[in-house]
């Protein structure tokens, strides 16, 4: 049986806000815009980093690869708007 390529989006310390991505899907794209807003919407009261957990045991190394430059860019993207949020309310 192969390995399902998900990921998960964890929101709040208690897991009760998650986000599945299933990256085999077609409708991942459209979760992962829903992800991104859910993010800034938070991103306007906190400070937010994310890291990446991979399961263990996980093997498929390009998509490792591809997530961890992904969650890098998204890290990026959101200092940069958290900064840009910051601006326009002084």
């Amino acid at each position: 049986m192969g390995e399902t390529d998900v990921l998960v989006f964890l929101l709040d310390e208690n897991d009760s806000e998650k986000y599945v991505i299933d990256l085999n899907d077609s409708s991942c794209q459209i979760k992962i815009k829903d992800v991104f807003s859910k993010l800034l919407e938070e991103l306007i009261e906190f400070d937010i980093n994310l890291d990446l957990e991979i399961q263990e045991g996980y093997s498929k190394g390009l998509y490792k690869d591809v997530c961890k430059e992904y969650i890098a860019e998204l890290n990026k993207e959101l200092v940069q708007v958290k900064n840009s949020i910051k601006k326009e309310l002084q």
